[in-house]
């Protein structure tokens, strides 16, 4: 079979050995990624059409490609793909901020004169993505594949422990799993049935005692903590100005000390945050870090939270409250200034809507999922926390859990309303559903991972995953 590997990085981890071993079986047509580890691979590939995953996103063409006979995108192309479009112009939010939206859109549209080309004229079978795919021109082929009918599959990692799901579209997500619903209440489980490491994990969240706080969570507070942000903020720099020659960051770099006096993110937020009361009713909701791919392409829409906002305060009853809370480390891998993300204005806008109350970063997490009605988020792990907690979970993007029992699914005031009219019903999920959901993703899931974080919560190393890569690979190509 002809296979494409888009954004597929990590020698460290095993997906380098993964390629290797799937060339016995198929035929290794393109493969975007880290730069260095191709010059070493190239020999074992000679067939094989390397791009590095930055020339890619700076839309420079993988050498050995000719390019001439690519035409320029149609009328009838680009409307056929005007939600990618959207997409991937917010998702430029990351890479390309000082980009104007008219520059933007001429990027974009040479991104998709060059994929399409590309994909017609080597004609993959399958296209193969670590996760979802938010890298600009990964997103693009991605859409141009479903349009070309060419199969995706991609991976989303759990936040249970090292588990992962296989998909072939994240907003469909693990069909499995929404099959598996009809059978749940007929076979329900103790926790004792659970594999292993879910047993575990399912322990170490209703442990009141314990800290819940992801792993991941706790290594970015590690991470950035005193001189280390220092040194990773001037290698993003230098990688900006040096490597990659965009001069229009040196007046962010020039102005940096003095505009740490001035208004910031968390000088306007902390001008408009109130104390929670937790006797009132209230709906939490914690807003996702971003730029990030659990939002964009995640979210799908709501990439713009404050619309997911806007949603809630015009669906709930008079007397419920709306409790937000910012990331807590949304303010700690950039400056304090505003962004294309949280602009100048935006948590006063937040501020100002019906009913919404934004709260110090300080606010228990926990305290809050445990007093709150229901929690509302797009895509995040607060969402799957409160669903183990037996509590309904109101999201408006496409998460791991989608199929979980306990979720209700919003896009709209009216469906807003119809889930908040569920939950005053007494619409919650039971402690017995949520272990019949437990067992089954330990059915559908897999003891694996394609992406540096996976490693650090588990001890299998790089050969056994990239077996287990492998096989997985191999059943869904053979479907």
């Amino acid at each position: 079979m002809r296979l494409f590997f888009i954004g597929w990085v990590g020698k460290d981890i095993g997906l380098t050995e993964v390629v290797s071993m799937l060339k016995k079986e198929h035929t290794i047509v393109y493969w975007s990624g880290d730069g260095k580890e191709f010059e070493l691979l190239r020999p074992e590939f000679p067939g094989t059409v390397f791009h590095d995953h930055y020339d890619a996103l700076y839309g420079i063409p993988a050498n050995g490609v000719d390019v001439s006979a690519f035409e320029p995108p149609s009328h009838e192309l680009l409307l056929k793909l005007l939600e990618t479009e959207s997409t991937v112009l917010t998702m430029m939010n990351k890479r390309f901020e000082s980009v104007l939206v008219s520059e933007r859109k001429h990027q974009y549209y040479t991104h998709v004169r060059y994929w399409y080309g590309v994909l017609t004229t080597l004609k993959p079978e399958a296209i193969i993505f670590p996760s979802a795919p938010h890298s600009v021109y990964d997103y693009v082929i991605y859409g141009l594949a479903k349009l070309l009918s060419i199969r995706c599959i991609l991976f989303e990692l759990t936040v249970v422990g090292a588990r992962s799901l296989v998909m072939r579209d994240f907003v469909d997500g693990n069909s499995a799993l929404l099959g598996d619903r009809a059978v749940e209440k007929k076979k329900p489980i103790e926790i004792r049935d659970l594999p292993e490491d879910i047993r575990r994990y399912y322990e170490w969240q209703m442990n009141a005692d314990t800290s819940h706080s992801p792993l991941y969570m706790r290594k970015q507070f590690k991470k950035y903590a005193g001189s280390k942000k220092f040194l990773i903020k001037f290698r993003s720099v230098w990688a900006t100005l040096i490597v990659h020659k965009d001069w229009r960051a040196l007046a962010k770099v020039f102005t940096h000390i003095p505009r740490r006096f001035m208004r910031n993110m968390k000088t306007e937020y902390t001008s408009v945050e109130t104390p929670a009361d937790f006797a009132k009713t209230f709906i939490y909701v914690p807003l996702s870090f971003q730029p990030e791919r659990t939002s964009c392409p995640q979210g799908g829409i709501f990439a713009d939270q404050v619309l997911m906002l806007e949603i809630l305060s015009a669906s709930v009853p008079a007397d419920c409250l709306i409790y937000v809370k910012e990331h807590p480390t949304e303010w700690l891998h950039r400056s304090l200034d505003f962004f294309s993300y949280r602009y100048r204005g935006y948590y006063e806008a937040i501020a100002k809507l019906k009913n919404v109350r934004l709260l110090p970063l300080t606010t228990d997490t926990y305290a809050l999922i445990e007093k709150a009605t229901a929690v509302a988020t797009v895509t995040g792990t607060a969402g799957w926390e409160t669903l183990l907690r037996s509590k309904p979970v109101l999201v408006f993007g496409y998460p791991w859990y989608q199929h979980a029992p306990g979720l209700l699914k919003v896009e709209s005031v009216e469906t807003c309303k119809n889930a908040l009219g569920k939950i005053a019903s007494g619409f919650s999920p039971s402690s017995g559903e949520i272990l019949s959901y437990l067992g089954n993703l330990g059915k559908r899931s897999f003891l694996g991972y394609c992406e540096p974080h996976g490693k650090e919560v588990t001890d299998i190393g790089a050969k056994v995953n990239a077996d287990t890569l492998v096989r997985v690979i191999e059943t869904e190509l053979q479907k």
